[in-house]
C-alpha cells in the first residue's frame, strides 16, 4: 500500500448525467476503506482484538485458530477458518539452522476472485482477456527468524529508553530504563534476554553507574549480574535491578555502562563485548503519568502514524529443537511481544479498568518458619531474588522446652458400687474433665489401695498404686490387697473430658478408688 496515511480525502460529487467511470468507483471505495482503516490505527491500535491462538498439533505442525486482528496500517485480518500446517511448508521456514528461535507472522493480503471475460478489453485485443470480478480480503502466514526491534510497537519510547547491549543469531540482550522517575522513590532497571532455546548456560556480568541512582546500599556503582538457573528450560529472562532515586527534582541523569564493557559467559566460551549504552532517565518531581498523557496528546499525525504499516503481527515464538537432519517443535509461546487489542467497554465488565492505582515497582514475598530445638535463640533472615524480584523471609523458632513426660494434669476419683455387688459387673465413673481443653490426650490409670489406718501399719501396702495386670503379683511379696479390677477409659476430644468404667471380679467391696493421669504434647499444646 503505497500511501499509507490515507489522506487528504477525496470522494465523488454526484451530478445528473455524470459519466462513471473506473476512476469513480474506485475512488468510491477508497474513500471508506480509508477512513475506517485511519479510525483503526487512532483508536483502537493493532494487534489481535480476539483468538488467533497457535498451538502446537505434533513436533512439526502448528495449527492457528480462528479470529480477527487489525494491522499496522488498519487494516483487519479475519481468520474465519482454523488453519492448519506443516512447518516445513510455511513460506519463509528453512531448515539450514534448526535449533533456534522463530516467529510465526500474519499479515493482511488480499487477491482477485472469480475471473470473468472482459467485454470492454476483447475490443481492443484480439486475444480473449479475463478480470477479475471480486477482490478476496484474506491474510498471509510466514517464518521470520529475526525478532523485531523492541522500540517498534505502540508507544514504548515514551515510557522507557531501550538499549541493545549485544546480539547474534542465537542470543539478544536489552537493557530497559524508564523515561521518568520521581525524587526520593524506587524504580526497576530492567535486563531482557532472548535466547535460544539449545544455548548453553548463559551469565552476564556488568556495572552500571551514575550520580542520582543507588542501590539499597546506597553505592552509585551497581554490579549487574545475570545467571541463568541450572535447569532454565526458556528462551526468554528478565533480570530487574531495583534503584533507588535520591532526591535532586527536575534533573536529567544518565545510566552509564561502566567501561563501555560486558562480561558474557555462554557454556565454557567467556567474552566481553562493548556497549557504549548511554540511558538518559528524568527524576520529574510532579505526576509523571499526567507528563505521559501530555506528551502522548503533543504528538502530531505524522509522529502517531510513524509505524511501519507494513510490519506483520507476531502470533508466535516457536523454539525448535535439532534433531540429526531434521528438527521438532518444543515450545510455542503465544504473541511474544504482546500485540493485543482490548474492549474497553469489556474490561469495564471484567473489573479490570476499576483497579486500584499500583506503584509501578512490585514485589511478591513468601515466608517459611521452622521450629529449632529448645533453648537456642530465634533466627530471621531475608533473601531477594533478584530475577523474580520476589522477597524470602525465613523465620526459626526455637521449641519450648517440654515438661518432663508431658505430663499435663492428674486426679483421683472414686467410684461408688453397689452394697449387692455382683461379680463380673461394670460401674462407671461421672464426666470427668482433665483440664487440658479439645483434642486427644492419653489418659493413664491405675487402682489405689485403700489408706485405711490399719492397713497403712503395713510398709508393702502404704501410697502403693498398680498398674495393668497387676495380679501378676500374686502370691509374692509385692501382693496388693486391692480389689482384683479391670479398667477402662473412654475420651471425648470435643468436650475436652473423659470417663472411667470398672469391672469387678469379687464382691467383698463397695469402693474403688482410681488414681488418673492425663498426657498431651506440649506441641498440640
Amino acid at each position: 500500500m503505497k500511501n499509507a496515511r490515507y489522506y487528504p480525502y477525496e470522494r465523488n460529487r454526484y451530478f445528473y448525467g455524470k459519466l462513471l467511470t473506473v476512476r469513480d468507483f474506485e475512488s468510491e471505495q477508497k474513500y471508506f476503506n480509508d477512513k475506517r482503516r485511519l479510525s483503526n490505527r487512532l483508536l483502537h491500535g493493532s494487534g489481535v482484538a480476539c483468538g488467533l491462538q497457535v498451538v502446537a498439533v505434533d513436533d512439526k505442525t502448528i495449527s492457528l485458530e480462528t479470529g480477527v486482528a487489525i494491522d499496522y496500517a488498519g487494516r483487519e485480518i479475519v481468520v474465519a477458518a482454523p488453519f492448519t500446517q506443516k512447518l516445513s511448508m510455511i513460506e519463509g521456514f528453512s531448515n539450514n539452522e534448526s535449533a533456534q528461535n522463530i516467529y510465526l507472522c500474519i499479515a493482511y493480503d488480499e487477491k482477485g476472485k472469480e475471473p470473468v471475460h472482459s467485454v470492454a478489453g476483447s475490443s481492443t485485443r484480439p486475444e480473449e482477456v479475463s478480470e477479475y470480478n471480486r477482490i478476496q480480503e484474506s491474510y498471509r502466514l510466514f517464518i521470520r527468524e529475526e525478532a523485531p526491534d523492541h522500540t517498534t510497537y505502540g508507544f514504548s519510547r515514551l515510557l522507557e529508553d531501550v538499549d541493545l547491549i549485544y546480539q547474534d543469531k542465537q542470543l539478544r540482550i536489552w537493557q530497559k530504563s524508564p523515561r521518568y522517575v520521581n525524587p526520593s522513590s524506587s524504580f526497576n532497571l530492567r535486563l531482557v534476554i532472548e535466547k535460544n532455546l539449545q544455548l548453553p548456560r548463559l551469565e552476564i556480568e556488568y556495572v552500571i553507574s551514575s550520580e542520582c541512582f543507588t542501590d539499597i546500599d546506597g553505592n552509585s556503582e551497581v554490579k549487574v549480574h545475570f545467571m541463568e538457573p541450572e535447569h532454565g528450560g526458556e528462551t526468554e529472562y528478565e533480570l530487574k535491578i531495583p534503584l533507588d532515586v535520591r532526591s535532586v527534582p527536575d534533573t536529567v541523569d544518565r545510566i552509564l555502562i561502566k567501561n563501555n564493557r560486558v562480561r558474557i559467559k555462554i557454556g565454557e566460551r567467556e567474552f566481553e563485548v562493548e556497549a557504549p549504552i548511554n540511558s538518559a532517565v528524568q527524576i520529574y518531581s510532579s505526576d509523571i503519568k499526567e507528563k505521559l498523557m501530555r506528551n502522548y496528546r503533543e504528538m502530531n499525525l505524522d509522529q502517531y502514524l510513524e509505524a511501519l504499516p507494513e510490519q506483520p503481527i507476531y502470533l508466535a515464538k516457536i523454539s525448535l529443537l535439532q534433531i540429526g537432519p531434521t528438527f521438532m517443535i518444543e515450545k510455542v509461546e503465544p504473541l511474544p511481544f504482546n500485540e493485543y487489542i482490548y474492549n474497553t467497554s469489556n474490561l469495564y465488565t471484567l473489573g479490570l479498568l476499576n483497579q486500584a492505582k499500583q506503584s509501578n515497582l512490585k514485589f511478591t514475598s513468601r515466608g517459611t518458619v521452622a521450629m529449632l530445638p529448645p533453648g537456642g535463640e530465634p533466627r530471621f533472615q531475608v533473601k531477594y531474588d533478584q530475577n523474580n524480584q520476589e522477597f524470602d523471609f525465613r523465620l526459626g523458632i526455637p521449641q519450648i522446652e517440654p515438661p518432663l513426660g508431658d505430663i499435663s494434669n492428674s486426679g483421683l476419683v472414686e467410684i461408688e458400687l453397689e452394697t449387692s455387688l455382683k461379680a463380673g459387673k461394670s460401674y462407671f465413673s461421672e464426666e470427668i474433665s482433665h483440664g487440658l481443653g479439645a483434642g486427644p490426650v492419653l489418659i493413664i490409670t491405675g487402682v489405689e489401695e485403700s489408706t485405711d489406718e490399719e492397713l497403712m501399719e503395713i510398709p508393702q501396702h502404704s501410697e502403693q498404686i498398680f498398674f495393668g495386670a497387676y495380679e501378676v503379683f500374686h502370691k509374692s511379696p509385692y501382693d496388693s490387697i486391692a480389689p482384683r479390677l479391670a479398667i477402662g477409659s473412654v475420651v471425648y476430644p470435643q468436650k475436652g473430658t473423659f470417663r472411667i468404667g470398672v469391672r469387678c471380679q469379687t464382691n467383698k467391696i463397695t469402693q474403688v478408688r482410681i488414681r488418673w493421669w492425663a498426657y498431651r504434647k506440649s506441641t498440640e499444646i
